[in-house]
């Protein structure tokens, strides 16, 4: 085993055998069979999409509010893309549910209103909307950032956030 692949299984607070998967930014993470995911967000955007019916889930991890159609690193083209990969394998929006991390500040001193993490908030927001897609969870904005583990078949989301970073003194 890697040495990354196992620091991350004994991180990965989620019980099981599925196979552990770390999202990096710009990818959607969508497999029918159960996996474990993970990923580290701070101004970035994660969507989890849970489909109770049909027990599939995916994640996006999106670094820009907006972008073309197949622009994955776009938290709009990220999420109609796990969407569709979802209907592809029989799930339904109105079974889905969307739980939503991210936006934060990972400098202190960039945590003031606006930004690039509140436009990414704004983005998932207004998409999740167009497909009628309930938000149960979230945990958005502030300073630092945050560890986030999902499990695709139960649906259940874990994280753990981390205290921003202070700027040196000189």
């Amino acid at each position: 085993m890697v040495e990354g692949e196992d620091r991350l299984k004994r991180w990965m607070p989620l019980e099981g055998t599925a196979p552990i998967h770390r999202l990096k930014p710009g990818e959607i993470y969508f497999n029918p069979k159960p996996h474990r995911l993970a990923t580290l967000l701070g101004s970035c955007v994660a969507v989890c999409l849970w489909d109770g019916e049909r027990r599939m889930g995916g994640m996006t991890h999106s670094l820009i509010p907006s972008g073309g159609e197949m622009d994955l690193h776009a938290t709009d083209a990220s999420i109609h893309e796990l969407v569709r990969r979802m209907v592809r394998a029989g799930c339904h929006t109105a079974s889905m549910r969307a739980k939503l991390f991210g936006g934060f500040a990972p400098l202190k001193a960039l945590s003031a209103a606006g930004g690039i993490g509140a436009a990414n908030i704004e983005s998932a927001f207004g998409v999740l909307r167009e497909y009628g897609l309930r938000i149960v969870a979230r945990e958005i904005m502030g300073e630092g950032g945050i560890v986030i583990y999902q499990d695709t078949e139960s649906g259940e989301v874990t994280g753990r956030k981390i205290s921003p970073l202070r700027p040196a003194n000189p």
